[in-house]
């Protein structure tokens, strides 16, 4: 008779063994109850309320601080500080009462002991598990984040497929180098609108009190779809509430203000005219006149001393690329440009004073 039994719940199959005695002697020998490795380890840092249980079932309390202060680190330097005492503690003694001879002798083995110590722990780090920064463990969400990713790289290590493996490894590799750029302050949205989002964040974030634009006007609807009219929306807000100001300086193409033309053409006109009438600062400069300073034509955000943004459009007026930076060089680089650019800028206050 087979050891299985075959049962069907629905269009699904399911396999049993009705002979226990037939199962392998690895899995007879696994202890009953316990919990995982990856469940037990990353319970001391669970919430309060999963703190009923600190222990794996087959642990002592003795195991437990040790894996626990292996985890944050801590073992490795108590293990450290306790050797330093007794060295001190040697030399202390042998200064007292040993001769020279022998002080020197205690010291040359003291320096050969460390040395070897230190090589051993060298070479025992390579093959054991790499502890979680202590920064880190302290900011709950920060860590909840390390894990998915660590866990991530385990799981990526376990297939051994090598095309798997390539592309896995290429992607991880762009995924790494997007960290390292978060890690340097800086944060990439790519043919997408939701850097809006982070756009009214920073404009309702307590603290800011200016925000200075750059809008370089590529085509006569610049900023006037549906995101641009909910943005400009966001502006009138928090000026309108006197919770923010906002200066800005448009950059326009001569086919869109053409030399000797008081004003620019429609609809940029009217846009421009509406955020002058809901309090923003608007200034007008033409293309043409930063031929000598190319890097000033840019569409950039100040926001205050925290951030700066670079936006990228196409022809269409749609973002190509926008860029966050929280890089304080950045931002005062922005900020430089800024003053640069009002040089060859006019007031549109004024443009509509000479009306």
């Amino acid at each position: 008779m087979s050891p299985w039994k075959k049962s069907g719940i629905g269009s699904a199959t399911e396999f049993r063994f009705s002979d226990k005695s037939l199962l392998p002697a690895t899995i007879e020998r696994k202890p009953r109850n316990c919990v995982t490795a990856k469940t037990c380890e990353s319970r001391y840092l669970a919430p309060a309320s999963q703190h009923e249980r600190t222990l794996c079932p087959e642990e002592t309390l003795d195991d437990h601080m040790k894996r626990v202060l292996g985890r944050l680190g801590l073992e490795s330097l108590l293990r450290s500080t306790a050797g330093a005492a007794i060295g001190i503690l040697l030399v202390l003694l042998a200064y007292l009462f040993a001769t020279v001879p022998m002080q020197i002798a205690l010291v040359g083995l003291l320096v050969v002991v460390a040395g070897v110590r230190l090589r051993h722990s060298d070479t025992a780090r390579i093959g054991s598990p790499l502890t979680v920064p202590l920064p880190i463990v302290q900011d709950r969400a920060l860590f909840a984040t390390y894990q998915v990713i660590a866990d991530a790289f385990v799981g990526i290590g376990a297939d051994k497929d090598p095309v798997y493996r390539g592309l896995a490894l290429d992607r991880a590799a762009d995924f790494a180098k997007q960290l390292h750029d978060i890690a340097d302050g800086r944060i990439l949205f790519t043919a997408t609108e939701t850097w809006r989002t982070a756009y009214g964040q920073l404009l309702r974030s307590p603290g800011l009190h200016l925000y200075r634009s750059v809008a370089h006007a590529r085509t006569s609807t610049y900023w006037q779809d549906e995101p641009g009219q909910q943005s400009m929306q966001a502006n009138y807000e928090m000026v309108g509430r006197g919770a923010l100001s906002i200066e800005r300086i448009v950059i326009l193409p001569d086919h869109l203000w053409p030399a000797n033309v008081r004003f620019p053409v429609e609809p940029l006109k009217e846009w421009i005219d509406d955020q002058y009438r809901h309090g923003i600062c608007v200034k007008l400069v033409r293309q043409s006149v930063l031929g000598e300073e190319p890097d000033l034509v840019v569409d950039m955000g100040i926001y205050g001393a925290r951030a700066v943004g670079f936006q990228e459009i196409d022809e269409h007026g749609r973002t190509v690329r926008f860029t966050l930076s929280f890089d304080f060089s950045e931002i005062l680089a922005a900020e430089q440009r800024w003053e640069r650019l009002s040089v060859y800028s006019v007031s549109y206050a004024k443009l509509l004073d000479r009306s």
